[in-house]
């Protein structure tokens, strides 16, 4: 699933790694879905200039491999949500990767 991330820029090849080193280990927990789709959301909103991600996803910009605690993950599944495009983006990411 996550090949064609592994050939786009540096962003994705991260997100994409850090979804691959989970599923090697074991099946992700939903909780591990929604991080990589937001990182995976995250690299899309870089790609548009023009679109800032929302402050709430601060924690996840350049932060590959660390715990993120599950409040701030909501906090920015929230924010995401206030934009339709931006939700669009992270349902859809969310949908791709599997269990």
């Amino acid at each position: 699933a996550f090949d064609g991330y592994m050939r786009k820029n540096d962003c994705f090849q991260d997100a994409a790694r850090h979804a691959q080193g989970r599923c090697e280990v074991s099946h992700m927990t939903e909780d591990e879905r929604i991080q990589v789709a937001i990182r995976l959301t995250l690299c899309e909103l870089a790609t548009a200039r023009h679109h800032t991600p929302p402050l709430e996803c601060s924690l996840f910009i350049n932060n590959v491999g660390s715990h993120i605690p599950h409040h701030a993950v909501g906090d920015c599944v929230d924010a995401l949500s206030r934009s339709a495009q931006f939700w669009s983006s992270y349902s859809g990411y969310l949908r791709e990767i599997r269990e």
